[in-house]
C-alpha cells in the first residue's frame, strides 16, 4: 500500500513495546530506513499498545490510509489518518468496537481487514495467539457483529501458536483464500510454517 500517495509501494510494522508503529517508505532501490509513525496521546505503559501490528486500510472512506492495530492483550484499534494522503498524521489509538464492546480475541491479535464475506462491506479477521482466527462480519456504519471462530467450533484452524494472517486468491479461482502463519515448538527449537485455506 501506498502511505504517502507517491506511486510507491510502502510497509508498516509494529514493535514489541512500547507498540509503536514504523514505516518504510518505498523507494526505486527498494525501501528507506524505518521512521516511526507519529500518533496523538500516546501512553507507552499501556499495555494494549504493545506488540503492535498495523494493517494500511482507508477505514473512513476518504481517500488516504489509516492503521488497524492489534496488542498483546488482544485488543483491535483504529489511528485514523488526521492529515491527507500527500502528508499523513495519525490521531489517536482507539478501540474499534462489536456488538458486545470492543473487538478483541485471545492474546496477541493480528487484525485483516477484508471484505470476507463478498458483500461489499469491509469484515475484519482477526488471529490470535492461541492459534484461531474470528471473523467479524462488518456493517455499512463501519460497525460490526461479535466475533465468531473461523473453524466454526472455536478449535485451532493450525498447530502452535501467535496466528498471523494474510488473505489472497491463491489459486485464482475469483475467491479469497486464508493464508495462515504460525510459530511452532519443533524438537526443542521455535520455527514457523504458511497454511493455504481454500475457499470452498
Amino acid at each position: 500500500m501506498d502511505l504517502n500517495g507517491d506511486g510507491m509501494d510502502d510497509l508498516i510494522t509494529g514493535e514489541y513495546t512500547p507498540g509503536d508503529v514504523y514505516w518504510f517508505e518505498g523507494a526505486k532501490t527498494g525501501f528507506n530506513a524505518p521512521v516511526k509513525i507519529p500518533e496523538q496521546g500516546v501512553d507507552p505503559q499501556n499495555m494494549d499498545r504493545w506488540m503492535s501490528t498495523a494493517r494500511f486500510v482507508d477505514w473512513d472512506g476518504d481517500g488516504d490510509l489509516d492503521l488497524l492495530v492489534g496488542s498483546v492483550k488482544g485488543g483491535v484499534f483504529l489511528n485514523l489518518n488526521v492529515g491527507d494522503k500527500a502528508a499523513f498524521r495519525f490521531g489517536e489509538r482507539k478501540p474499534v468496537m462489536a456488538d458486545s464492546g470492543p473487538m478483541r480475541v485471545k492474546q496477541k491479535s493480528h487484525p485483516v481487514p477484508v471484505d470476507w464475506d463478498g458483500d461489499g462491506v469491509l469484515d475484519v479477521l482477526v488471529g490470535d495467539e492461541w492459534a484461531g482466527a474470528s471473523f467479524f462480519k462488518g456493517r455499512p456504519d463501519r460497525t460490526f457483529e461479535n466475533g465468531v471462530p473461523l473453524t466454526g467450533d472455536g478449535k485451532p484452524l493450525v498447530p502452535g501458536y501467535r496466528v498471523r494472517l494474510e488473505v489472497a486468491d491463491w489459486n485464482s479461482d475469483g475467491k479469497l483464500d486464508l493464508l495462515v502463519g504460525n510459530c511452532e515448538q519443533v524438537n526443542g527449537r521455535t520455527t514457523g510454517n504458511v497454511y493455504v485455506f481454500l475457499r470452498q
